[in-house]
């Protein structure tokens, strides 16, 4: 009988050992997952961000390109609009645009 209760506390101090180690694993591993989510929201909340900042930017350069596109037609729709530049001018205009 005694052999039959070693047996017994025996097996019981194997599966409290084995939960026991079972359990650290289970937290281990959820504290892992735990920072792998906070690095990865962290990471979704700077490209939220960045698309943020390229809607603003994109949003900006199409009223630019709006703009110029009407100062363009306004200007050629001017009077003397097509006329040849000055000296003056053109040298510059050379100078700038080769």
């Amino acid at each position: 009988m005694t052999w039959l209760t070693s047996l017994r506390a025996n097996i019981a101090t194997t599966l409290t050992v084995l939960l026991t180690v079972a359990c650290l694993g289970l937290g281990g591993w959820a504290w892992w997952l735990k920072g792998r989510n906070d690095d990865l929201r962290a990471a979704v909340s700077g490209y939220e961000e960045a698309v943020r900042i390229r809607r603003k930017s994109d949003e900006e350069q199409a009223r630019l390109k709006i703009e110029a596109a009407e100062i363009d037609i306004y200007l050629d729709t001017q009077e003397g609009g097509d006329a040849p530049l000055s000296d003056y001018l053109s040298d510059a205009a050379g100078k700038l645009w080769p």
